[in-house]
């Protein structure tokens, strides 16, 4: 199979079962082999300007419990000169649970983006990332929040369907007529250290209420906020004082690049239990205040509850320079079903 006409001659490739292989013999596009990892984060470095740890790949990629889907770029030499890292997640997709992957930490090495006509490799490499990750038994679909630079790449090499911009929702934490939220005697909250199978149970309440979701059970909590190698968070529950298990989960991050910044970037809590979402909502801005910060922020999506029970909370909305995407690679996936049912945090990015 030859991949790549519509993208200029000098970006062809053969496909040989799951590799694709240059023509002229200049690389070959393959799947993640144990010990490349330390090459993918030379490659990072020179592309991005950034080091990452070890530790952080092997957790984002090697442990991540929704499976792993990488491909490399390879040359004859044996140097990795592209990277497409696909982060999956289990969903809520209406009635059933699909994989669907968040596209992130995809490049290519400068030298061999110039060398070949535009798009080029990078483009392929996306092409045929996409190809292998949309097979039967894999991801049936994709999801990111792109800056416009990516947004524009994306869109010509990976298929992105824009849904809506990103926006901040911001509170002014010690302003003089900032509220103070909402607490009552009725609902407590504490710090955990893990989430357990009270965790599972409090899913299984909320999904009741959401189409599209990443399935927020114990597993993938601990994964995304616990086991985190270079990130802390702030794990909240709250209960009833008389009732049995965890009402709400709220989940912090203290200072963001050196900001005094907090972003609330996990929330759960059924759509009805008003007394609770106040309750935990006030605790994450008092937790916020003890820990020095001057803001609290959150993303929601437009049509989500608790975006409504911010702003009635005195926040505000701000633009970002985020869109949020998603594409299809299963006909049991439609971008535009999901359009406005969609719910996502600040924690279903890589960014937080």
């Amino acid at each position: 199979m030859l991949l790549g006409r519509r993208v200029g001659e000098g970006a062809a490739a053969i496909r040989e079962g799951d590799l694709y292989k240059d023509a002229p013999g200049r690389w070959i596009i393959r799947p993640y082999r144990p010990g490349d990892e330390r090459a993918i984060l030379d490659l990072f470095r020179r592309v991005f300007g950034v080091d990452r740890s070890l530790e952080h790949w092997r957790w984002k990629f090697l442990e991540n419990p929704a499976g792993l889907y990488v491909r490399v770029v390879e040359t004859p030499s044996g140097e990795l000169i592209g990277h497409y890292g696909a982060l999956p997640v289990l969903m809520k997709w209406g009635d059933r649970d699909l994989i669907l992957t968040q596209i992130i930490d995809v490049m290519v090495d400068s030298r061999f983006r110039r060398g070949l006509k535009r798009p080029g490799l990078f483009a392929l490499l996306s092409e045929s990332s996409i190809a292998s990750i949309g097979t039967p038994g894999r991801a049936s679909g994709g999801y990111g929040f792109p800056t416009p630079d990516h947004l524009r790449i994306g869109r010509r090499a990976s298929g992105y369907v824009s849904l809506h911009p990103v926006q901040t929702l911001v509170k002014d934490l010690n302003s003089p007529n900032a509220s103070r939220g909402k607490r009552t005697w009725l609902v407590t909250v504490e710090e955990v250290a893990r989430f357990g199978v009270e965790m599972d149970l409090l899913w299984q309440r909320c999904q009741r209420a959401l189409s599209v979701a990443i399935v927020r059970d114990a597993r993938y909590m601990n994964w995304r906020y616990v086991d985190c190698p270079d990130a802390t968070y702030t794990k909240l529950v709250a209960r009833r004082r008389f009732g049995k298990g965890v009402a709400g989960v709220a989940v912090l991050r203290l200072g963001v690049a050196d900001r005094r910044i907090a972003c609330l970037v996990d929330w759960l809590v059924p759509a009805a239990a008003t007394s609770v979402a106040n309750a935990l909502l006030a605790r994450c801005e008092t937790v916020a205040r003890g820990a020095g910060m001057t803001e609290l922020h959150a993303w929601f999506p437009p049509e989500a509850a608790p975006r409504r029970l911010l702003l009635e909370g005195g926040y505000r909305l701000e633009p970002t320079i985020y869109q949020f995407v998603a594409l299809s690679t299963s006909p049991e996936v439609s971008v535009e079903w999901a359009r406005e049912r969609w719910y996502y945090t600040m924690g279903d990015s890589d960014i937080y």
